[in-house]
């Protein structure tokens, strides 16, 4: 897991160094790292669905992105954010996947640490970096 969380780290910082400077900010950020993320479930032979809605959650859902197989199953999924919020660890926590991950991006290193409060077990938390 540190292997492929380091990768998908590297990919992504990657990817965000590549939006000029006067473009990088919170939405644009946030839907760079949408996009990455649909053309690597969709390279996993997995079909990416945006902006699911978990059935069982009454408030709404915060699932940016799922990765479902061929027989309908969810095989992955991703919260995308500046921090972590616990409407999104409420999100994945009501999906039965193996993989959740939160992914945040906010130049606020003190901000994204206090989040990690809200984090729960099974979920994987990967900060990044901005330049």
């Amino acid at each position: 897991m540190e292997s492929l969380k380091s990768t998908l780290k590297g990919a992504l910082e990657a990817e965000l160094a590549r939006i000029p400077q006067p473009f990088r900010h919170g939405p644009v950020i946030h839907q760079t790292i949408k996009c990455f993320l649909y053309g690597m479930v969709k390279d996993a032979d997995l079909w990416p669905v945006p902006d699911f809605k978990p059935p069982r959650m009454r408030d709404g859902g915060f699932i940016d992105l799922i990765g479902v197989d061929s027989s309908n199953a969810v095989k992955c999924a991703f919260a995308v954010g500046p921090v972590v919020e616990l409407r999104a660890v409420k999100s994945l926590d009501a999906l039965e996947v193996e993989e959740k991950w939160i992914i945040t991006f906010s130049t606020l290193a003190k901000k994204v640490k206090e989040s990690t409060f809200f984090l729960k077990p099974g979920i994987v938390h990967l900060h990044l970096d901005q330049e």
